[in-house]
Parts: structure tokens; C-alpha cells; sequence
């Protein structure tokens, strides 16, 4: 007996968009965290600013500037000082917001958004429609083009057309057994 191994049918493509933007957006607050607050404190580690940084902030804020000042509120000295607190706080909100965790370089490990069959049979139809679109696709070097949509409809959805690389294609909702139609 066969140990059963699932194949990648398709990719969550909009899913990892949204992750590889969040990870940018991050970074770049981030970074202007660390651009503003280096005006006033030491920050060795710009990772460091992912984790309740506004707490940290006030923390080594105290630490440095505390024997400059007379015993006056930790808000007087922000104030003198001309700490937008404010805009420390958003940041750090806006870092805390989005939740992924970046290692040291600021860079996060990408999720597997693959989506994989999860039966021999899946697995069966998958390779047996992906050797059909192959020598569909192969046609084209004889010259012969086939329309996508009666290939489509005669094999009731279980092919579909993929306009970018105008080639066809295995429907992944098809050998997944998530499209209701046909």
C-alpha cells in the first residue's frame, strides 16, 4: 500500500499577496519607529520595536534623561524634550496591528499557501488532467489551437482556461470537489 502524498493543485495567490504586503508595511513602520525614537534614546535592535515598544520607549526615556531634569512628570520632560508621544504611540499600534513576527533582519518566514489534494483519487484526477492539458497545450506547436471554452465544457469544468499563460489548465476546485456545477 501507498502512503498517500498530497499534491499542490493550486496557490492561494491573493492570501500570500496580502502577507507580503503586511510584512512591507510593518518593515516600513518599523523603521520610521526606529527613525524617530533614535533621536532620543539608543535602540541597538530595530526588532526589538515589535513588541509593546511605547512602554519600552518611556522606559529608556526616563533612564537617559531623568538627571537632566528637575523632578517634574515624565509629560513635562516629553514635552521639553519635544517627544511626539502621539506619533509613538500610533506607530507602535500600527506595528502591533499586524500580526507577523519578524526575525532580526525584519524579514518574516512565508506561509505555505499552496492548496493540496487530500485523497489518492484527488491526486489520480489531478496528474491524469495535468498530462491532458499538457498534450493540449503541446497542440499549439502544430499550429492547432483548440477553444478553451468547448475543452472546458466538455470536460465539465474539470479543465479550465488560464488567460495569462493562455494555456489550459486542471480546475483545482474541480479535483478538490469544492465546485458544485457539473
Amino acid at each position: 500500500m501507498r502512503n498517500f502524498q498530497p499534491i499542490p493543485v493550486d496557490k492561494d495567490e491573493s492570501a500570500e499577496t496580502k502577507f507580503k504586503s503586511n510584512v512591507r508595511v510593518k518593515q516600513r513602520y518599523i523603521n520610521e519607529l526606529y527613525d524617530y525614537a533614535t533621536n532620543y534614546i539608543d535602540i541597538e535592535d530595530k526588532s526589538s520595536l515589535q513588541a509593546n515598544f511605547y512602554d519600552t520607549f518611556i522606559t529608556a526615556f526616563l533612564d537617559k534623561y531623568k538627571n537632566e531634569f528637575p523632578p517634574i512628570s515624565v509629560d513635562k520632560m516629553l514635552e521639553h524634550m519635544e517627544v511626539n508621544i502621539k506619533h509613538i504611540d500610533t506607530l507602535c499600534q500600527n506595528i502591533e496591528a499586524i500580526d507577523i513576527k519578524l526575525d532580526k533582519e525584519l524579514n518574516a518566514k512565508t506561509p505555505d499557501y499552496n492548496i493540496y489534494t487530500e485523497t489518492e483519487e484527488q491526486n489520480k484526477l489531478y496528474i491524469t488532467l495535468k498530462r491532458l492539458c499538457k498534450d493540449i497545450n503541446s497542440l499549439k506547436g502544430f499550429g492547432i489551437r483548440l477553444t478553451g471554452a468547448g475543452l472546458v465544457q466538455g470536460t465539465q469544468q474539470a479543465l479550465m482556461y488560464d488567460w495569462t499563460k493562455q494555456e489550459m489548465m486542471p480546475n483545482a476546485r474541480k479535483v478538490l470537489g469544492k465546485d458544485q456545477r457539473g
